[in-house]
């Protein structure tokens, strides 16, 4: 088989792919959906699936999880569990670091020339003998 041809059907899931249908199986059972031979034998199938197409129609009869009544979206089918809204950890790392770069360059730009400029003064009253010398005469 070409493989610019392999339909979705076709490739291969993961174990991490049965073990999520096996669990979204394992709460169908515990809500009452499914009884114990029907669980035994789609938990069965699905720990057996060697493509997506092995998984298709385990989950077809049942609801999505959360509120009774709501709409299946973005499951294909309801061969693979939704994953809702991703998170980007890039762009928040990429942003977070940003944010360090920035603050580190305003402590530079400001904290160091302070600094520099404070060094200098005491040098100066030193040198000229403010510094050491009692107020009280």
């Amino acid at each position: 088989m070409n493989p610019r041809y392999i339909s979705d059907q076709d490739i291969r899931v993961s174990d991490a792919e049965r073990q999520a249908i096996t669990d979204r199986l394992a709460a169908h059972y515990a809500d009452g959906r499914l009884d114990q031979a029907e669980f035994d034998e789609r938990a069965g199938r699905a720990m057996t699936a060697k493509t997506r197409g092995d998984l298709r129609g385990l989950l077809a009869d049942l609801p999505e999880p959360g509120p009774a009544g709501a709409p299946r979206t973005g499951t294909q089918g309801g061969l693979l569990p939704s994953r809702g809204r991703r998170r980007h950890p890039v762009l928040l790392t990429a942003l977070l670091v940003f944010a360090v770069m920035i603050t580190a360059h305003a402590i530079w730009w400001f904290a160091v020339p302070g600094l520099f400029l404070g060094i200098i003064f005491v040098t100066i009253l030193a040198l000229t003998g403010h510094i050491g010398r009692s107020r009280v005469r």
